[in-house]
Formats: structure tokens, sequence, C-alpha cells
């Protein structure tokens, strides 16, 4: 026992354990902090400049959810809206992307995109989906700019579009409005983009613009007609209707054609000015009537007011009709010779026929209905004379095909 009670015990030795600073579960938080510091990092970067945007109304804009686009690409939000103080426009603000900031100049065209019935068509049917959203047009030059006034309705032509535009004038604008097609030979080659009352009040200044290649088309020589609704044209062949495109008969159009002799000299400068015919017939310049064929149209027109004078009963009315029918038809030809001589004189002499048989119509409705009417056997006296003119008008002719240019010869004694 006391041996054992004079044996030193043996020292024990304490374990040592590294002191741990970062437990596992403080991992997914620093590591969700990582990534919220990132992204805020890349936003930062990302962050282009805040712009203003003045439209005449919002149209559908909601914050935090319509977006700026160019080429389908977001290149900004819309963050809020207000109204100016005299509460006549909106005020859009809108934060844009570093990418952005370069093409914010006072070249820069902003339009609202919302659906759009027009004339090429209905346009913007993705945002009935998507919302409406703010077009972007980037600036190619010019001051650095971050307010701007937006378009009411979307450009024409959007900028840098290849092609010139061309100054038309016209008495009247007819049936043209912005975005009438230009076309050539029945192709679609151009724009009409804009219309302006000339100062004096007394035309209207029609501006169109020619897509590349096609401008070059254009030359001091070309004749621009309106094309828009239905073409009638009487000739040899009867009444022939040619109907246009359909956008050309919803918003009228313009058509142009350009000599082979006028394709000879430059093209045409982009801002030239031209005449606008009123149909292709006046643009080509036809020739002008001859002296005896005036002469007999302006007789058979006192005739037709003798005629409507004398016979005020409902039952010459149809043979009226008829008569006005064959003066019409007279008019054109007098306005637009046929470049075929012998188709003229082959109308001539139909439409002396028709005469012949508007007489016998008359006749036939007249009969003894009509005894008050003293005047009516000298006016269908005047009728036949007219006629026979007709003929004789259509044998000269046949014997003196220069007529049509010289006018009558006289006759050698």
């Amino acid at each position: 026992m006391p041996d054992e009670l004079d044996d030193p015990q043996e020292p024990v030795e304490a374990r040592v354990r590294p002191h741990r600073w970062l437990a596992w579960v403080w991992i997914v938080p620093i590591a969700a902090a990582a990534v919220v510091a990132w992204l805020a990092w890349r936003a930062l970067a990302e962050r282009g400049p805040e712009i203003t945007i003045s439209f005449s109304a919002a149209q559908g804009l909601q914050p935090g959810q319509a977006t700026i686009q160019h080429l389908n690409a977001v290149v900004g939000v819309v963050t809020s809206l207000r109204l100016t103080h005299g509460m006549r426009r909106v005020v859009v603000h809108a934060r844009m992307t570093r990418e952005a900031a370069p093409y914010l100049t006072d070249s820069t065209i902003f339009y609202v995109v919302t659906p759009h019935l027009g004339v090429g068509g209905i346009s913007g049917l993705s945002t009935i989906v998507s919302g409406a959203y703010i077009e972007m047009y980037p600036g190619t030059g010019g001051k650095p700019q971050r307010q701007f006034v937006g378009l009411d309705s979307p450009p024409i032509i959007p900028p840098g579009t290849p092609g010139r535009s061309f100054i038309l004038h016209t008495p009247d604008l007819s049936s043209l409005t912005r975005g009438s097609p230009v076309t050539y030979r029945g192709v679609d080659v151009g724009v009409v983009t804009n219309f302006l009352l000339a100062g004096d009040g007394h035309e209207v200044r029609v501006t169109t613009f020619i897509h590349a290649p096609n401008d070059r088309l254009v030359h001091p020589g070309t004749r621009f007609w309106n094309a828009g609704g239905v073409a009638m044209t009487l000739g040899a062949q009867g009444l022939q209707l040619r109907a246009n495109s359909w956008q050309q008969l919803l918003a009228g159009g313009v058509a142009f054609d350009t000599a082979s002799a006028a394709m000879a000299a430059p093209p045409s400068p982009a801002g030239a000015v031209f005449q606008l015919y009123d149909n292709r017939q006046a643009a080509m310049g036809g020739p002008a009537a001859p002296p005896l064929m005036a002469d007999t149209l302006r007789n058979l027109n006192e005739l037709l007011g003798n005629l409507n004078r004398a016979t005020a009963g409902p039952q010459l009315h149809e043979a009226i009709l008829s008569l006005d029918r064959v003066l019409t038809h007279l008019d054109r030809l007098a306005v637009q010779t046929q470049p075929n001589l012998n188709e003229l004189l082959k109308s001539l002499r139909a439409t002396s026929d028709a005469a012949q048989r508007t007489i016998a119509l008359i006749q036939q409705r007249a009969g003894g209905t009509a005894p008050s009417n003293t005047d009516l056997p000298q006016l269908m006296n005047e009728l036949s004379q007219a006629a026979r003119s007709v003929r004789e008008l259509a044998d000269y002719l046949d014997r003196h095909p220069d007529a049509l240019l010289r006018g009558r010869r006289k006759e050698s004694p």
C-alpha cells in the first residue's frame, strides 16, 4: 500500500482541437449573398441613363411592365408615367440600357406600338398578349439627348431606308393619303409619305418616297398620275374596266412611267418636283381632238340640250340616256385618240350606227304621244344630220389620216 502511494501518477495530456471559424451552415447564406452582389453589380454595370418621352396619350403603357424595344430586343423599361402641367400630354420616364446610351441623340425616334389597321394591313397584333411597348429607332448622329417627343403613329419610312423622296404638285389630293402605294407598271416601288397644302392654297404638295434601287427609274421626263380606284376606258373594243390593287382601292395610289427616250437622261435628284396628272391618258399627253371632231361634238352637245328641254316626258327618258352615252363615247374619242387608226375609224362608224339607232328609238318612243312638242320633228332632223356628220368624219379620216394632227385641209378650188 505505501509503495503504491509513493508512485507518482502519469500526467494527463489535454487534446487541442483547432477552432472552426466558419461552420458549414454559413455556406448557403454566403453563396446567396455573393449571387445577390453579383447581380447588383451586373445591374449597375448595365444600367444606362434615365430618359423622358412625351406622348399625346399613354396608349396602354404600364410602369414596370412596358418595355422599350428595337428589333424585338429590350433596350429600356418604363419606370413611371406622369401628366404635364396642362394635362395635355403624358410624360414617360424610362431607364435605358448602357448599350443604348450612345444612340440617344436628337435624331432618335420613339413611338408606341399597339394593334393598328392601316393601308398595308394589320400590325402590332403581338401587343394583344404582351401589352403595348415603345419602339425605338436609334439616332445615327447628332447631339446626345435625354428628353424626347414621341410620334403619335409609326413613321411611314423607317430612318435610314435607302431611296429618294420626290414632290408632286396636284390641284386636288383626291383619294390619296399617307401610306398610299406608289407603283411602276403595277409593282409597288414606293409610298406617299406626306401631303401639304401650298401657301397660296391653289394646289397640294404630295411627298413620295421611292425605294432603292427603283428610285433610279425617276428621270426628268417621268410622268406621275393618280392611279386610285377603278380605271374605265371606252374604246374600239367597248367599255373596259381595270381594277387596281386593293390598297389603291382603299387609299388611292400614285403610278409613274418613264419613256425609253427619257431613260437616257441622268436620274432625278432627291426633292425633284413633278406634276401629278389625273389619269394615265393625261400624263402621257394624248393628241388633242381635231377641229372637225371638236365642232361635231359641240353641235351634238347643243343638240342634247335642246332635246332635253323639248322632251320632258318620261317616255323619251331612255332615248336621252342612250344619246348621252353616245356623246360620252365621242368625248372620250376626242380626248384620247386611239393609236390604231383602223380601230378609230371602226369606232366612229359604230358611233354613227348607234346614233341612227337612237333616232329610231326616239321616233318609236315619241310616236304621236307628244303633239305639243312642235320642235321635235326639227330636232329629229338635226339629229339625223349629226349622225351623217359622224359618218362623213369617218370617211374623211379614212381618206386623210393626217387630219388627226394637222386638222382639216382646205379644199382646192
